[in-house]
């Protein structure tokens, strides 16, 4: 697929840089730069969101029973909001 664009100046710069320090064509750059934007999407909606969650600690990380969705009531302490 062929793409006519036209950019700022200032992402013209940048995209510039970018081809000198990591040493990459435009189109490569165009491809990684829409793979992880893409990336971030797909994390952001994904269906992997508990995969995400699981590599970075998030899923696991309280100590208590494992069906707290089942006894929550009695297992949390209401007492100041009586």
């Amino acid at each position: 697929m062929q793409l006519n664009t036209e950019l700022g100046s200032r992402h013209y710069e940048k995209l510039q840089q970018l081809q000198r320090t990591a040493g990459k064509d435009l189109r490569t750059l165009l491809e990684l730069a829409i793979d992880e934007l893409y990336a971030r999407h797909q994390i952001a909606v994904g269906s992997d969101a508990l995969e995400i969650l699981r590599k970075n600690g998030v899923v696991g990380c309280l100590h208590g029973d494992s069906d707290l969705s089942k006894n929550y009531k009695k297992e949390l302490d209401w007492s100041s909001k009586l």
